[in-house]
């Protein structure tokens, strides 16, 4: 999310959505939080992570050292980082979607940490 924010206008006219299972009314919350610049969408019951293969992950792959040094960067550039109230273990997914629907391109990371280049992304779009 952090790298698709510094390279917002390579998406063009692309609408760009995060894709959460927490509860609808902590999106605002979880948006402001995190300082997303676009949708916020809740899936509460998690049918599109099942979807896209999106699986939970082991205390090994979600405590990884490229996990907890992404937490340190973000506690050195003046972050606070709180305490989790949602699913820790749910790993994400990072998926482009074409004007038709079809799913143009799908990253299923190992750890929190492993998300695709921004590159990747804006290639597979249409």
């Amino acid at each position: 999310m952090l790298a698709v924010r510094d390279h917002l206008t390579e998406f063009a006219d692309a609408t760009i959505a995060v894709v959460t299972f927490a509860a609808p009314e902590r999106l605002a919350a979880y948006r402001q939080h995190l300082d997303i610049p676009f949708a916020v969408v809740a899936d509460v019951d998690r049918t599109l992570y099942r979807l896209l293969g999106a699986e939970r992950g082991s205390n090994r792959q979600i405590w990884s050292l490229g996990t907890l040094r992404m937490y340190a960067r973000l506690l050195r550039s003046g972050r606070r980082l709180q305490r989790a109230t949602e699913d820790i273990h749910q790993l994400g997914a990072d998926a482009v979607v074409g004007r038709d629907g079809r799913l143009r391109y799908l990253s299923l990371p190992s750890t929190p940490d492993a998300r695709p280049p921004v590159s990747d992304l804006v290639a597979a779009l249409d």
